[in-house]
């Protein structure tokens, strides 16, 4: 079962998480998105990486941010993903 918190409290997890990871040590900011949780999956997903990280040090991470995906799930007052109208 996957914990639940808030947008801010799971940048916090994932940020520190992801800083003892070679190539994230000067990272200081991570922002979260919502996403439409397929059956099973995570309801959220690392949207920005501040300052950015490379490709190879991002799939060298990989196994954490599954890790974070698997024990952690958004509040469901914040996991509602907007969607935008397009005007005709």
């Amino acid at each position: 079962m996957r914990e639940i918190c808030s947008i801010s409290l799971l940048q916090g997890i994932c940020l520190r998480s992801l800083k003892t990871r070679p190539g994230f040590e000067r990272v200081n900011e991570i922002l979260i998105q919502p996403r439409e949780s397929l059956e099973g999956g995570a309801n959220w997903t690392l949207a920005a990486i501040r300052p950015r990280v490379g490709n190879q040090v991002l799939r060298a991470a990989r196994d954490t941010i599954q890790m974070l995906q698997t024990s952690y799930e958004l509040m469901p007052e914040e996991a509602t993903v907007k969607t935008t109208r397009r005007r005709a």
